[in-house]
């Protein structure tokens, strides 16, 4: 307790004296070890431990750090390493008639720059609004089957998350099958099914 005692008035006394005081310990005759910043004989100098200082944040100057980069030019930084991806869709050409009686269509794109393997960039093609298939990295799709009449397809670049980069305008082409009905020497399918074969 009374080492307690004796350290806090210590601190105390440092807190109060002049940064350049210095301090002498001595012991009076009851015992008691006293600290002043007088000397007297038979006190002993106290080496004490350089002084801490603070020195206050300039709140004026974290504000101007904060403001240097606004968060428009933050998201513009995030951006930068997102690739200026253009993408078009070569064929079918827009308004184009196809005819094929099994339904199957190929659909080309370009894309410019090529696809950043590294960031996870692929192709998303869609028909009449729906995705074809989950998104690739092949700039070639095959449709299968269609139904005739007018489809659209619109292929948009997305990143790993499936967040869109860009895309294409709709394209818009018309498949034609054969059938029965504006193919007069086409006999319609016998009892067993199949496809319908000429006359003879």
């Amino acid at each position: 307790m009374l080492q307690s005692m004796k350290l806090t008035a210590l601190l105390m006394l440092l807190f109060l004296l002049p940064a350049h005081a210095e301090i002498y310990r001595w012991v009076d005759d009851s015992g008691n070890v006293v600290f002043t910043d007088e000397p007297r004989p038979g006190a002993e100098r106290v080496d004490l431990p350089p002084a801490t200082t603070y020195t206050p944040v300039d709140d004026e100057a974290v504000t101007d750090d904060i403001l240097k980069l606004s968060p428009d030019e933050e998201g513009t930084e995030q951006q930068a390493d997102v690739p200026d991806y253009q993408i078009r869709i070569v064929a079918p050409a827009n308004d184009e008639s196809i005819w094929v009686n099994n339904g199957d269509v190929t659909v080309s794109t370009i894309v410019e720059p090529s696809l950043d393997a590294e960031r996870g960039d692929k192709i998303l093609l869609q028909l009449d609004g729906e995705a074809v298939s989950e998104p690739r990295s092949s700039t070639t799709f095959q449709l299968n089957n269609l139904s005739r009449g007018t489809h659209t397809l619109n292929a948009l670049v997305v990143d790993s998350s499936g967040a869109t980069l860009t895309s294409t305008g709709s394209v818009t082409f018309h498949l034609h099958r054969a059938s029965v009905q504006n193919n007069p020497g086409l006999k319609p399918p016998g009892p067993t099914g199949g496809k319908p074969t000429p006359s003879p």
